[in-house]
This record gives C-alpha cells, sequence and structure tokens, in this order.
C-alpha cells in the first residue's frame, strides 16, 4: 500500500509538473503573439492608409523611429521616378544596398479603392489578365451608357461623343484623385510587418548581411522601386526577395523570376530553410507560367513571396481586399525562414 501511495504521488506530481509546464508554455506562446502583433497594432491604429503624402509622411517618422528602436541606422531616398512620369517617391533603406548578400523589400504605400474588388490569380495569368480587363471594359459601357441616356433624354444627340470622350477623361483621373482603399491589411501592411519581424529578430551578427527596402510607388507601376534601381545600379546584380500579400491564406507561394529561377544558391536554400507547419505550407514554385504585378517585376533577381488561398476554377488566389486580419502563422513561418535565409544563403560560396 505505502508502495503504491508513493508511486501515486509521484504521478500526481509529474502531472502537476506537466500541467505547469504547458501553462508556462502557453503564457510564452502568448506573449510572443502579443510581441508579433505590436508592429500590426499600431499601424493599423495609426497608419492604416498610406496614399496621401501627409499620410505617407507620419507613417515614416514612425517608420524611421522604430528601426533605429531596433538598432538600425534608416536612411530616406527620395527623388522623382526616372522611369515614370509625375509624382515624387520617397524609400527607406536600411543597410548597405552594395555589401548586402540580399535584399528584402516590401512597398508600404496603399492606392484607391478600386471599383471591382482585386484580384490576384499568380499561376494563372490569363484569368488575371481577363479580369483585369474588366476595368476599362465597364468604363467605356458605363460612360456610353450615361453619355447616351443624358443627350436621348435632352434630345441632343450631337453631344453624345463629346460627353462620351468626357466621362473616360474623367475616369483616367480616378486612380489619382479616387477613395483611398481603406482595408490595407494584406496589401501591404503585411509585408511590411514581415520585414519588421525580421529586421527584428536578427542578431547583430547578420545584420551587416541583409538591405530591408520599403518602398514607395509599389501601387503606381513600382515607382519607388524603379527609382532605386535608377539609384543604385548595382540592385540589378541582387538577389532581391519581396514580400506582398502574405497577411492571409494557407500557402506560402514563393515565385522567383526569370533570372532567379537559374540561381541554383537562392533556390537551394530557400528550400532548405523555409519550413511547414501542421496548416500552413511553404511551396517555391520554378516551372510554368506565373505573374506577380508587383515590385518583384522592377529587379532583375526579383523573388515575390505571397500567401494565397485555393478557390475552384481560379486556383491560387489572393482576395485583398476580403482580408480581415494577418495571420500571425503566417508571419512566424516568414520571419523564421527569412532570418535563416539571410543566415545561409551565400552567393559567393563555390
Amino acid at each position: 500500500c505505502s508502495v503504491r501511495r508513493r508511486t501515486l504521488k509521484i504521478n500526481y506530481c509529474k502531472a502537476k509538473s506537466h500541467v505547469r509546464e504547458k501553462r508556462r508554455d502557453a503564457a510564452l506562446f502568448r506573449r510572443k503573439e502579443h510581441q508579433m502583433n505590436e508592429f500590426a497594432e499600431r499601424i493599423e491604429r495609426d497608419f492604416p492608409v498610406r496614399r496621401k503624402e501627409k499620410e505617407k509622411v507620419d507613417f515614416r517618422t514612425w517608420l524611421v523611429y522604430t528601426l533605429k528602436e531596433l538598432g538600425y541606422s534608416p536612411k530616406l531616398e527620395s527623388g522623382t521616378s526616372a522611369l515614370s512620369a509625375g509624382g515624387n517617391v520617397t524609400n527607406v533603406v536600411v543597410g548597405d544596398i552594395e555589401k548586402a548578400k540580399i535584399v528584402l523589400a516590401a512597398h508600404y504605400d496603399t492606392g484607391v479603392r478600386e471599383v471591382l474588388p482585386p484580384l490576384i490569380c499568380p499561376t494563372r495569368p490569363a484569368t488575371y489578365m481577363l479580369y483585369e480587363a474588366l476595368m476599362p471594359l465597364l468604363a467605356l459601357a458605363v460612360s456610353f451608357l450615361i453619355s447616351f441616356g443624358v443627350t436621348f433624354a435632352l434630345n441632343m444627340p450631337n453631344m453624345t461623343l463629346p460627353l462620351f470622350l468626357l466621362l473616360l477623361v474623367v475616369g483616367l483621373f480616378y486612380p489619382k484623385y479616387g477613395k483611398s482603399e481603406m482595408n490595407n491589411k494584406n496589401a501591404n501592411t503585411s509585408g511590411v510587418i514581415a520585414l519588421l519581424e525580421v529586421a527584428k529578430a536578427l542578431t547583430p551578427r547578420y545584420r551587416g548581411e541583409v538591405c530591408f527596402l520599403f518602398l514607395d510607388g509599389g501601387t503606381q507601376g513600382s515607382k519607388g522601386a524603379k527609382r532605386l534601381i535608377h539609384a543604385h545600379p548595382e540592385l540589378k546584380k541582387k538577389s532581391v526577395v519581396v514580400l506582398d500579400c502574405v497577411g492571409e491564406g494557407d500557402e506560402l507561394l514563393i515565385l522567383p523570376g526569370k533570372t532567379s529561377r537559374w540561381n541554383d544558391k537562392l533556390l537551394d536554400t530557400i528550400l532548405e530553410q523555409f519550413s511547414n507547419s501542421e496548416k500552413k505550407t511553404c511551396f517555391l514554385k520554378t516551372d510554368g507560367l506565373v505573374h506577380y504585378p508587383s515590385d518583384n517585376r522592377a529587379f532583375t533577381g526579383g523573388t515575390v513571396i505571397c500567401a494565397c488561398k485555393k478557390v475552384k476554377g481560379f486556383g491560387r488566389c489572393i482576395l485583398p481586399r476580403k482580408a480581415t486580419g494577418i495571420d500571425e502563422e503566417n508571419l512566424s513561418l516568414l520571419c523564421d525562414g527569412l532570418c535563416k535565409l539571410v543566415m545561409y544563403y551565400n552567393p559567393q560560396n563555390t
């Protein structure tokens, strides 16, 4: 009986210890989750829209301060895009572009609220192009119907064509003067947060081996990226990993560009260092026709990482406007994989 009591007591102590360990692990996880949410909460609260110049200035002020608090020395690089007419862009550069062995980038600006909900199909370019073509067709149809209806009601058929052309011209100015998109959690607050998490996680030993680019003009034909390439031609020789729409989706899709597909060292390092979780997968796609409309297209050695959901009939899809939050598991997988990529990628290694 005494042996049995001692055995029961030992088992009870083990069980109690196990419960304490589980509670401690849960507390650590909650604390880590809170830290991961720190940047998201601040940006969503104070800088949810970053389209107008004042909105961008306010965000950049906070971003520079935050990066300095993390131990970095960020620089602002401004100027008119050499390859796009109109407007100034201001990029935030962290690190030495020339000395960095890899570059991580994300655009921080937000765009206009599109009439049709934005849809991106990275692995089905034809579907994406057809969907994008709906907007100009819709503009033509609406302009014609309005002009025809007004002139018909006023019995002024000679004014149909002038009114039609006037409405089209007004439509051309919508991207510049239209209403701002308010839901920018996925596009591209998620990419900015992922970069900040990587910057925070890296130890001083590896910080000199990476350059972070927070790009302006990503929603305006990659003006900021083009401006930066014009100012730093060495970027054409660098491997640049662009993060865009990584906040929601069950699959982190890694799409190397035409040049990056032949960079075996980069692809091997990505395969070795990025891992899956129970619910999420990281998929490196190096074959087939792909198209992702982001800053990765501006860089010769560009690779883009996005988060997708599989939708029947559309394949892998991203619906930025429907995003309800930023998935912490996505951020965790990205942060871990990108930190290891910075640590182990060596383009000079032969």
